[in-house]
């Protein structure tokens, strides 16, 4: 069987769903990470220079231009993997079995999938490319003349609370996601085992699915309620 053929079927997709995923899980720790320093008390030094770093690094931007291929991966292969369930049964249940065939994070990825891609289509609108193609302004951060994106985060947070709700939603989204999602890959490349399965779900759970989402969401809020 062709690669083409193989990532056509079911398992095949469920392999590029779950091997993109785990990309993203490893890009969210070091986004986190450059995105904490909006909360020190350095006036954006240390925000603005991680990043310029980002946006003018080779490597980097290949690897986020990689990113940006494997979130439209991930999405649309998960929508068609989620449209073929629903054609396998087109009528539903008698009695809902719930959590007897499947969790309830599993039945609602879809609805937390799209509210997270309309988080991040607004969020990259926002900043990456306002960053990238937009007219901010710049200043002297270290002796080094750069573009001033931690007063353009300062201002949106602070003058659009709807933006600071948003985020946090967001975040609520990506929870649930992270929660099955991070299990799921796993068990997609039967990675599982009885003697690791706590480790994998201690870190689905605690790490990727309540510690990052949280870490994101309070950025905006602690920016907002400051002033």
């Amino acid at each position: 069987m062709k690669w083409s053929q193989f990532f056509n079927t079911s398992i095949g997709k469920k392999l590029l769903v779950g091997a993109t995923g785990l990309f993203l899980c490893s890009f969210v720790i070091v986004h986190l990470v450059g995105n904490l320093q909006l909360l020190l008390n350095d006036n954006g030094e240390a925000f603005n220079t991680y990043a310029d770093f980002m946006a003018h690094n080779e490597l980097i931007q290949l690897v986020a231009w990689g990113l940006k291929v494997a979130v439209i991966i991930h999405f649309w292969v998960a929508l068609q993997l989620t449209f073929s369930n629903r054609k396998a049964r087109p009528v539903k249940y008698a009695v809902n079995p719930g959590n007897q065939t499947s969790s309830w994070f599993s039945r609602q990825m879809a609805i937390m999938g799209s509210i997270l891609l309309v988080f991040l289509l607004i969020h990259l609108k926002d900043f990456w490319w306002a960053m990238h193609y937009g007219d901010l302004p710049k200043g002297d951060f270290g002796g080094k003349e750069m573009t001033d994106l931690y007063s353009t985060v300062y201002t949106a947070f602070t003058t659009q609370l709807w933006l600071v709700i948003l985020y946090v939603i967001g975040m609520v989204g990506l929870s649930f996601h992270l929660i099955h999602g991070f299990k799921s890959a796993f068990q997609t490349f039967g990675l599982n085992h009885v003697k690791y399965n706590g480790l994998i779900n201690f870190l689905g759970v605690w790490v990727w699915g309540i510690l990052i989402p949280i870490g994101f969401a309070v950025i905006p809020v602690i920016i907002y309620l400051k002033h």
